[in-house]
C-alpha cells in the first residue's frame, strides 16, 4: 500500500470537527465507512499490532495469522480464540452504535470493516461487508460448511471444546475460524461489493485503520479516483498513510466522538423539516 501511495502527490488535508462532518454526512448522497481495530478497541479488544498490548505480543503471528501456520498447528489459533472469549466480552460501543444510528437516520448507506468481532452488526447496522471474515464462526477446512460459534459454550470451561482443533459434524474435517488469514483469498463477495460501493458513494468516512494491509487500504484510492472524487474524510487519533495524499479531511480524534455527530445529524434534519 505504501508503494501504491507514494504515486499520489502530497495533498492538504484539512482539520475538522465531528460538528461540521454532520453537514457533509446531511449533503451527501452514498455515504460508505471503511472501519479498522480501532473502531473496536474501545469496547476492550486489544488491536493486533499494538506495541503495548497487542495481539502480536502473546501469540506468534506466524503460526495464528496465517493459513500456513495453521495447517501445521491448528490447535493454536483455537487457544487463541479460547482465550480471547474467555478473556474479552467486547459489546458495541458509542462508534458502532452511532455508525448504526446514521444508518437509520439516512446517512450511512454500507460499512466495510476490517475487523472480526460483528460489532457492527450487533448494534444494528444492516449492511455491513466483512472484509477479514468473522471470528466467531468457523468454516470446516474439507467439506466448506459453515456453522456459527456460540460463544457463551466458548467461555464455559464446561462445554468449551477441549480436543483441539474441534472436528466438523458433517465430514469429520478440520473447523477453522472463518476469519481471513494472510495466505488465503478475502471471500470474493466481500471483495467485489466493496469495490462496488467505494466506486459509487461520493463521500468515505476511514475509522480507526492505519491504511497498511491491501486490498482493504486500496479502498480508498478507489473512492478518490471515481468520478466525480468521493471525499474522504478520516477518523484517526493521528495521521496514517492516507493522510496528506489521500484524505480531504482528518478528524484528529477517538472515533466514540461520532456520538456528537449523530446529535447534530439530529438537529440538522429536524430544522429542515421544520423550514
Amino acid at each position: 500500500m505504501g508503494q501504491l501511495l507514494s504515486h499520489f502527490s502530497r495533498k492538504e488535508t484539512k482539520v475538522s470537527s465531528f460538528h461540521d462532518l454532520a453537514e457533509e454526512l446531511v449533503k451527501a448522497k452514498h455515504v460508505v465507512a471503511l472501519t479498522g481495530a480501532g473502531v473496536s478497541a474501545p469496547s476492550g479488544i486489544p488491536t493486533f499490532r499494538d506495541p503495548r498490548d497487542g495481539i502480536w505480543r502473546r501469540y506468534d503471528p506466524s503460526i495464528c495469522a496465517t493459513i500456513w501456520g495453521f495447517r501445521k498447528h491448528p490447535d493454536q489459533l483455537w487457544r487463541l480464540l479460547l482465550d480471547f472469549c474467555r478473556e474479552v466480552d467486547p459489546k458495541p460501543n458509542p462508534a458502532h452504535r452511532a455508525l448504526a444510528m446514521l444508518e437509520q437516520l439516512g446517512c450511512m448507506h454500507a460499512i466495510i470493516t476490517q475487523n472480526i468481532d460483528g460489532l457492527h452488526q450487533e448494534a444494528g447496522s444492516s449492511k455491513v461487508l466483512e472484509f477479514h471474515g468473522n471470528l466467531m464462526n468457523s468454516v470446516c477446512m474439507s467439506c466448506r460448511d459453515k456453522t456459527p460459534l456460540n460463544k457463551d459454550v466458548m467461555t464455559n470451561p464446561a462445554t468449551a471444546p477441549t480436543a483441539l482443533p474441534p472436528r466438523c459434524t458433517k465430514c469429520d474435517g478440520i473447523l477453522k475460524p472463518d476469519a481471513v488469514l494472510f495466505g488465503e483469498a478475502i471471500p470474493s463477495y466481500a471483495l467485489w461489493e466493496s469495490r462496488r460501493e467505494a466506486q459509487r458513494c461520493d463521500l468515505m468516512l476511514v475509522i480507526g485503520t492505519s491504511a497498511n494491509v491491501s486490498p482493504a487500504s486500496d479502498l480508498p484510492r478507489l473512492a478518490m479516483a471515481s468520478q466525480p472524487p468521493a471525499k474522504i474524510i478520516e477518523i484517526s487519533k493521528t495521521s496514517t498513510q492516507l493522510t496528506h495524499r489521500v484524505s480531504d479531511v482528518i478528524i484528529k480524534a477517538d472515533c466514540v466522538g461520532l456520538s456528537h455527530t449523530v446529535e447534530a445529524v439530529t438537529r440538522l434534519k429536524a430544522s429542515s423539516t421544520r423550514s
